[in-house]
């Protein structure tokens, strides 16, 4: 399924506003959209702020996302690359670790010039 290259510094929102999903340190830096790093497989995915605890009480909060839409056909370093799909309402590109049952998150902002398969 194709869909947009997402990149270090795109924004992201666990399924419980106000949770913010950062990519903490990028995995390569070499390949770049926009001067930014394109994500691949390798990158670890952090929430904070997860507002589940507050909408379940005694319910863990997001503490991670599962990115499982990657490029079939793009690599970076040997990597596939991760992929937003477009358009955006379609099936779940990732999921949130740690939260029963798991949410996708939500993409807000990714650059649009970019798109593999």
């Amino acid at each position: 399924m194709p869909g947009l290259l997402l990149h270090y510094g795109a924004t992201m929102m666990c399924a419980h506003p106000p949770g913010q999903v950062t990519i903490p340190a990028p995995a390569q830096q070499r390949v770049l959209v926009g001067s930014l790093p394109v994500a691949t497989s390798a990158d670890t995915f952090l929430v904070a702020g997860c507002a589940f605890p507050a909408m379940a009480p005694g319910a863990p909060p997001c503490t991670g996302v599962t990115w499982l839409q990657t490029s079939s056909r793009v690599f970076v370093q040997g990597l596939p690359v991760l992929l937003q799909p477009t358009p955006p309402p379609s099936l779940a590109p990732a999921l949130g670790v740690g939260t029963p049952p798991p949410n996708p998150p939500m993409v807000m902002a990714v650059q649009c010039r970019v798109s593999g398969m």
